[in-house]
């Protein structure tokens, strides 16, 4: 049984509000915090925009890729679009939806997640568990294969080989080729209660690293989906925990050969990449990817504050908590400074080391969907296919 994300989030934000007095609480606005503001100057100077549809692309792993000079960007509806980087401007555009259904039955075939590029070819899946093969330089449709169900997980390739993580803790490893079935297996059975979504792969040199619904963590060979180890997150100790929900929808992250993960019941573990074994255990309630720099965890917790971890043994190092009221995502680093948005459109940046507040811009009346770095360039995304092209500009 699939429970909607806001029920969930009021009974475990609960829990956590009765815990909450035991953190430190930064204080952002003093003499102090404001010099160092005015010493650290960020400026996004705009180069482009474009739009690519209104449809709401809310859940979905709908993100830009860039290759080659080029940015690739899917929309809900079903259209594909090649856009020069330099200049914004779309190069060509394929309506994959339109050759598979007719009238109202396009709206069941919504894409969920792409598109990636290898080669000359760019792959993108849907609603119904259907992924497309399209040649970039022909522009038309090489082959379609269906997998198990629906695909709410970056697509990955390694070694000619598509990484498929659908629903129902389904992992598949396609040709990229042509689409052939190389290797299904099952990531456990699913539990009763679990949220829609799952966590997108990792890979690690010729490995798989994957979370699934059921609280378990694996290791796989990328070729043939062999099981290297497992670690279950599942705990039925933790007060915290008082519904069962399990699932790991955040990306670990691997950093100088240890594991970080974490699950939507509140743990968070490192583990040896090696073996699978717990180095350390803490409860942290995150459900967004959360980023490692110079040996520090940098996360968003359910109350939308910013949590600083020690990789060694998971202690906290500071809180910012400035931005409870706003729903922030996309947290990432860039030349000494963590970066994130929300869903007013803002963009911010705080400092690494005590987490003090430096700046924000206002870039769109909308979410920010997701965040792609160039280099010195920024390509954001609202939840309402806006694309915008900054340079940044750091004093």
């Amino acid at each position: 049984m699939k429970l909607s994300k806001f029920i969930i989030l009021i009974f475990i934000s609960y829990s956590i509000f009765l815990t909450s007095c035991t953190y430190k609480k930064n204080d952002v606005f003093n003499k102090k915090n404001y010099l160092l503001s005015k010493l650290n100057k960020v400026q996004l100077q705009l180069i482009w925009t474009n739009g690519i549809g209104k449809n709401n692309i809310s859940f979905t792993k709908l993100n830009p890729f860039y290759n080659k000079n080029f940015l690739y960007i899917a929309n809900k509806n079903g259209f594909i679009y090649c856009i020069n980087i330099k200049t914004g401007k779309i190069i060509w555009n394929i309506n994959l939806i339109n050759k598979f259904c007719h009238f109202s039955f396009c709206k069941y075939e919504y894409l969920t997640t792409g598109p990636v590029v290898s080669g000359n070819y760019l792959y993108v899946g849907n609603k119904q568990g259907k992924i497309f093969a399209i040649n970039i330089k022909k522009k038309s449709i090489i082959w379609t294969k269906n997998v198990f169900t629906e695909i709410l997980s970056s697509l990955i390739i390694r070694k000619n080989v598509l990484l498929i993580h659908s629903m129902d803790n389904i992992l598949q490893g396609l040709d990229k080729n042509n689409g052939k079935i190389i290797w299904t297996v099952s990531l456990g059975h699913s539990n009763g209660f679990s949220i829609q979504g799952v966590s997108t792969p990792v890979l690690f040199f010729d490995n798989v690293l994957t979370g699934s619904d059921n609280g378990i963590i694996s290791f796989r060979i990328v070729t043939n989906g062999s099981l290297v180890w497992e670690q279950n997150l599942l705990r039925f100790n933790n007060k915290e925990n008082f519904i069962n929900i399990n699932d790991i929808d955040t990306q670990p992250v691997i950093h100088n050969g240890i594991v970080y993960v974490s699950s939507y019941n509140g743990i968070f573990m490192a583990l040896d990449l090696s073996t699978g074994n717990i180095i350390w255990e803490k409860i942290y309630f995150t459900h967004k990817n959360f980023i490692i720099h110079k040996n520090i965890i940098y996360l968003i917790d359910l109350q939308n504050r910013i949590f600083a971890l020690n990789t060694d043994n998971g202690n906290l190092i500071w809180i910012q908590d400035k931005f409870k009221n706003n729903k922030i995502n996309n947290l990432f680093f860039y030349k000494n400074k963590i970066f994130f948005t929300d869903n007013k459109g803002f963009f911010y940046w705080i400092d690494p080391k005590k987490g003090i507040f430096i700046g924000k811009k206002k870039i769109d009346k909308y979410k920010i969907n997701s965040i792609l770095v160039i280099k010195n360039q920024l390509i954001i995304q609202t939840i309402y296919n806006k694309i915008y092209l900054f340079k940044i500009l750091i004093t």
